[in-house]
């Protein structure tokens, strides 16, 4: 894969994860404890797939992509 469409590949992976995470905010905020530890796992599951099949299957093709996507999230707290 082209450093370019890898690239692309991280944000839109990362773009996908960010409204489960803000959900598991408005779940922790609205649920009883026992229902958002149940909906939280579903969503943490998720996210992780996502970490595992897409952004780390890039960042082994592509290492140096991983520092770069460090330094955004440093800098603008998000990749994109």
């Amino acid at each position: 894969m082209e450093k370019d469409l890898a690239w692309y590949v991280i944000t839109v992976a990362f773009r996908s994860t960010n409204p489960l995470q803000d959900l598991l905010l408005l779940l922790k905020e609205h649920c009883p404890a026992a229902e958002y530890e149940k909906y939280g796992k579903a969503i943490a599951r998720a996210i992780h797939g996502v970490q595992r099949e897409l952004i780390s299957r890039v960042v082994a093709e592509h290492p140096e992509l991983e520092k770069e996507m460090e330094a955004k999230v440093v800098k603008y707290g998000r990749v994109f």
